[in-house]
């Protein structure tokens, strides 16, 4: 019921303006009152088409247009226009419905209240936030000038002109901030409404020099993530994972940044475009607000769960890559400090782990009627088979063309070399690559459907 008041005070006020400025009756002149016109149809009528565009967005053409009495503030469609540029917007259609209530509904005033009865002070609107008038040389709204058509009335309030649209003390922070691209966007409402949601909102506004690789609402759809199932703490991790605590531009992209979650983010920058962690583009970039930059990205990033050990053993939670844990247990409980695979890729260094399926260990321990299970292969065979999985550089599907050297090939850890065939996605001519870029905290683990032997 209150909001459908508000609504109904705002549409009036409209219709005032309207009827004030070009009012059906050719035989009255200019300022004469009709009140036969509620707040909508005096501004759909008479040329307020931005106030009556907002009004539609916001779901408040009912409420206005119901009985009431009110008083509003009605911005001119100049006053539109600016806030727009301002917000780095082209169209009210950009902005959100519901801060574009929050932004009219702070135009309007419980009571009629005509111009000759303003009186300085603070008086609170259907917003829940106060307003300034003052009355020294005209009529003020907070810093808004109230201009001609003024005292417009309609058949449930009156309308005063301003030249300027008025920003609620709650919305004004979002202004030229890092945050404005996003909060002031249709695109980006999941991401602001996470944002609230893991109480970053305050930290994002007043930290200077940020860079935000921003996901639109289209990406957390595919992301599957439920924000309402899933706690404050883990959407702050998840969204400061795409933070990075300095204004880095597009022409300015390091192979790696470390985010204010801790985690490091991984660029890939190629012919096919800019990537993050493999598989995330950047499709929008350099969009500067307040001493911060946006860049627009088509996934959301998910924070590495842990080191290369630690996100295998997680793999296995489905079934699959018990074999290679088993095989880098095995070196861990029977060889040397120096052979101790699981410290070595749980250790710092950054590494690219090409991970052989069960089924690929299988056809292994098949090719040889002496095993019949890891146990059965010689330890130094089976850290010599582990060893040439592994690159010592992080390189995701998108940086290998460009790390390969003349020859198409990487050199291992095993201190062999591998060979791609980049335009198959093949290694050593026979061996597939099925999965790629399962991003960790110091590499990253590509499936392949056969052992490779060295």
């Amino acid at each position: 019921m209150k909001k459908f008041m508000y609504i109904s005070v705002l549409l009036l006020a409209v219709t005032f303006v309207f009827t004030s400025c070009n009012d059906d009756n050719d035989n009255e002149p200019i300022g004469v009152i009709t009140q036969t016109k509620n707040i909508v149809e005096i501004a759909q009528a008479n040329g307020f088409t931005s106030l009556a565009a907002a009004l539609t967005k916001a779901n408040l053409v009912d409420a206005l247009q119901a009985s009431g009495n009110f008083t509003v503030f009605a911005p001119t469609n100049a006053a539109f226009d600016n806030l727009l540029a301002a917000i780095g917007q082209t169209s009210i259609d950009d902005v959100p419905a519901s801060v574009l209530e929050k932004i009219l509904l702070y135009h309007v005033v419980q009571g009629e209240v005509m111009s000759g009865d303003v009186t300085a002070g603070n008086v609170s609107t259907l917003a829940g936030e106060d307003i300034m008038l003052t009355t020294d040389g005209g009529i003020k709204v907070n810093s808004a000038t109230v201009i001609i058509p003024f005292d417009v009335e309609a058949t449930n309030g009156v309308i005063h002109t301003i030249n300027e649209v008025l920003v609620p003390p709650t919305i004004a922070p979002f202004v030229n901030s890092v945050l404005e691209p996003a909060y002031f966007s249709e695109s980006f409402t999941t991401l602001i409404a996470a944002a609230a949601k893991a109480n970053v909102v305050d930290a994002l506004l007043t930290t200077p020099n940020l860079t935000i690789f921003a996901p639109t609402n289209a990406a957390f759809e595919a992301s599957g993530l439920d924000l309402n199932a899933l706690s404050a703490e883990t959407i702050a991790s998840v969204l400061t994972y795409h933070v990075v605590g300095a204004k880095v531009l597009s022409s300015g992209i390091p192979r790696d940044a470390a985010t204010l979650n801790g985690a490091k983010l991984w660029f890939s920058l190629v012919d096919s475009g800019n990537f993050i962690n493999g598989d995330t583009e950047i499709v929008a970039v350099d969009i500067e607000s307040g001493s911060g930059v946006v860049h627009v990205i088509d996934k959301v990033l998910l924070p590495p769960i842990g080191n290369l050990v630690e996100t295998a053993v997680a793999l296995t939670a489905s079934g699959e890559f018990t074999s290679l844990v088993a095989a880098l247990t095995r070196t861990a409980n029977e060889g040397t400090a120096a052979q101790n695979l699981i410290n070595v890729l749980s250790g710092d260094g950054s590494f690219t782990v090409f991970a052989p399926t069960n089924a690929a260990f299988q056809a292994l321990l098949d090719s040889n009627p002496a095993w019949n299970g890891l146990g059965d292969i010689p330890l130094e065979t089976l850290i010599a088979v582990l060893t040439y999985h592994v690159v010592p550089a992080k390189a995701f599907d998108k940086d290998v063309a460009g790390a390969v050297d003349a020859n198409n090939m990487l050199p291992t850890a095993n201190g062999a070399k591998l060979t791609f065939d980049l335009t198959n996605f093949k290694i050593n001519t026979n061996t597939s690559i099925i999965g790629v870029n399962t991003n960790a905290s110091n590499g990253v683990i590509h499936v392949i459907d056969k052992v490779l032997l060295p």
